[in-house]
């Protein structure tokens, strides 16, 4: 059987991440190994409800079925989880290399990017005289934007013409948001602007170009901007952002050959580096540096081949979303996703898995606070399976450890991308997709993810107004006083039984009419307190009698009991059993109170005429009026 890898990562990077996968995907093909890739997308200004529920994907896998982990350290956005991975990881003592960062006893796959940066800022000062630069982080406890920013103050520190005020420091959290709020805010006049911005990200410094746009600047011409990471976007926006490229390509192959190396005994240095490379963009005041014009007609031509691909993509992700909208109860749901995926054609989706938590209908009828917080079950309903365009076996359900229904580790290695699907926090499962080239790279798998997740709030509407909609109709057709269905439930049985009498889909029933003897007599003489305690009494006796049996209260002193189930085969010992207990309840040394007079009458659906239910009810109702009169005449008798 094939090895298996988990890697965790969040798909907010996915530059860097599309970058390590090709290079690990290509290196990898030396080994028979599968690839478990469990893929958040937390990130700075979100929800917190909403992060706390992403990341609960990084609790998911149980590792002790994994032969090594990858985890990329610092771009999960959390230290209390990747230390929640870590820990895991030291628990199983499986091999565990850690992208961006070192840790006793694991493997550091790290990139020295210290040369890059100072090469930036020498290229800032040396080629374009910048003399005062502005800093642009993420969050300020983040170790990567922490690094460039000390890159950048060390070469301040070598050129003494080289600036950077702390009043030029900014932290961003990594939201676009915040930086081009900073940017507008403090740097709105040209006298205030410094000669070129830093930013510790290219999605920063390509916000921050379209902020000075906004305020009449122009890049690189009033100011010069430097991004790092080296995005697609970044390298097709104009102008082009100067940046540094970490080279996680190179960081994927270096980890796929490593852990090759453990898989057969070998030893594995505990850290390894890859070296960052500056690039020049039009954003430093460069000219076309990197060929962008060719590059911008090749992503301008490729926009075509990309319409096309998303607007299949759409029709998928709103037949998705329609599902769920037009679901209400747990039942009808899996049919209408499967008809969705099932019948699509997209390269995307020919290989997809769903499982859902088959209680998931407990968000429409418990209170959010004391459902799971951020937590699996560990049984999942397979709700939907698809492999290599192949439609599998719906329905059953699978534990939470085997991942992938009919999983056997065979075959050409598989690169799963596995993600989670929650409302709020209460997390309800999670759905596997597989690598394809466009699917980190255009943000395929989170667009799926959103969509799926965003659907199921639409759900979780519908499932409580369900819920509330059958308290409604149970309210309704419950009658108060002894908690028994009503008249108008009875109905609806009768209007059940007759359709399915009429389709020959309907098991042997009886029908068992009763009849309250004395009830206005007790309310004249002791009060309707005492009729309320005697009709509970008599309601009772019935239950207790045909225990599996629906039993209706149909008027004031009128009861039937739907004769179903083991009751129907001892309906004659079970009518005769009552009509005894009746005569007991009737002796002198019972107590009043205690005392219960009820007549009875049933009828068999082997009696229904002209293929009318009715007749049935109507002979039970005359077999109880004559029963009423025999034990009239014996109280006649007695007395």
């Amino acid at each position: 059987m094939k090895k298996k890898i988990a890697i965790f990562a969040n798909s907010w990077n996915f530059d860097i991440v599309s970058s390590f996968i090709k290079g690990y995907s290509e290196t990898l093909k030396a080994a028979e190994a599968d690839t478990f890739m469990f893929l958040a997308a937390n990130s700075y200004g979100r929800p917190e409800n909403n992060n706390r529920s992403e990341v609960s994907i990084h609790s998911f896998p149980n590792l002790n079925d994994f032969d090594s982990a990858v985890v990329f350290s610092q771009g999960l956005n959390s230290n209390e989880v990747r230390d929640y991975i870590y820990k895991h990881c030291e628990e199983t003592g499986i091999p565990t290399f850690c992208v961006g960062d070192v840790h006793p006893g694991f493997h550091g796959l790290l990139v020295k990017t210290e040369k890059a940066m100072t090469e930036l800022c020498e290229h800032l000062y040396t080629k374009h005289n910048v003399k005062r630069v502005a800093f642009f982080g993420g969050p300020e406890d983040n170790g990567d934007s922490n690094l460039r920013l000390q890159a950048v103050k060390e070469f301040a520190a070598m050129k003494k013409d080289f600036i950077l005020d702390d009043k030029d420091i900014f932290f961003t959290n990594w939201e676009v948001r915040k930086c081009m709020e900073a940017v507008m805010e403090h740097y709105s006049k040209k006298e205030n602007l410094p000669d070129a911005m830093i930013f510790a990200n290219d999605f920063l410094a390509i916000s921050a170009s379209m902020a000075l746009e906004t305020l009449g600047f122009t890049v690189p011409d009033d100011v010069l901007i430097t991004g790092f990471d080296y995005v697609k976007s970044g390298q097709t926006y104009y102008p082009s952002i100067a940046t540094i490229d970490q080279c996680y390509d190179a960081i994927g192959e270096l980890c796929a050959k490593s852990i090759i190396q453990i898989f057969e005994g070998k030893e594995v240095p505990e850290e390894q580096y890859v070296d960052g490379e500056f690039k020049a963009g039009e954003s430093c005041g460069c000219i076309n540096p990197r060929n962008e014009d060719q590059q911008r007609r090749q992503y301008c031509h490729s926009l075509i081949g990309k319409e096309y691909e998303m607007n299949a993509r759409t029709g998928v992700i709103y037949g998705l979303r329609a599902a769920f909208q037009e679901s209400s109860r747990f039942s009808t749901l899996p049919y209408k996703l499967q008809s969705v995926i099932n019948n699509a054609f997209h390269k995307e989706i020919q290989t997809f898995y769903m499982m859902l938590d088959p209680t998931l209908e407990r968000i429409g009828q418990e209170d959010p606070d004391i459902l799971p917080q951020c937590k699996y079950v560990d049984k999942m309903q397979v709700v939907v399976s698809r492999r290599n365009g192949q439609v599998l076996k719906t329905g059953q359900n699978i534990h939470k450890r085997e991942i992938i229904p009919e999983y056997d580790g065979e075959g050409p290695n598989e690169f799963y991308f596995v993600m989670p699907l929650y409302i709020d926090t209460f997390v309800v499962g999670y759905f596997v997709m597989n690598k394809t080239d466009v699917g980190i790279r255009d943000w395929v798998y989170q667009e799926y993810e959103a969509c799926l997740t965003q659907s199921l709030t639409y759900y979780k509407t519908n499932i409580r107004l369900a819920a509330l909609n059958d308290k409604l109709s149970e309210l309704m057709q419950t009658d108060a006083l002894t908690s028994l269905k009503n008249r108008t439930a009875y109905e609806n049985m009768k209007t059940v039984l007759k359709n399915k009498y009429l389709a020959q889909d309907c098991t042997q029933f009886a029908a068992v009419m009763f009849d309250l003897n004395d009830l206005k007599k007790i309310n004249d003489e002791l009060g309707h307190g005492a009729g309320d305690i005697y009709i509970k009494s008599s309601s009772e006796l019935i239950c207790n009698t045909f225990k599996h049996s629906p039993v209706f209260r149909i008027g004031g002193d009128e009861f039937v009991a739907i004769v179903k189930n083991t009751d129907y085969d001892e309906r004659f010992e079970l009518l005769e059993k009552f009509r005894s207990e009746v005569e007991r309840l009737q002796r002198e040394d019972v107590p009043l109170i205690n005392r219960v007079s009820v007549a009875s009458g049933m009828a068999d659906s082997d009696e229904i005429e002209n293929e009318d239910i009715e007749t049935m009810f109507e002979k039970a109702d005359e077999r109880m009026y004559e029963n009423k009169r025999l034990m009239k005449a014996k109280r006649a008798e007695k007395q």
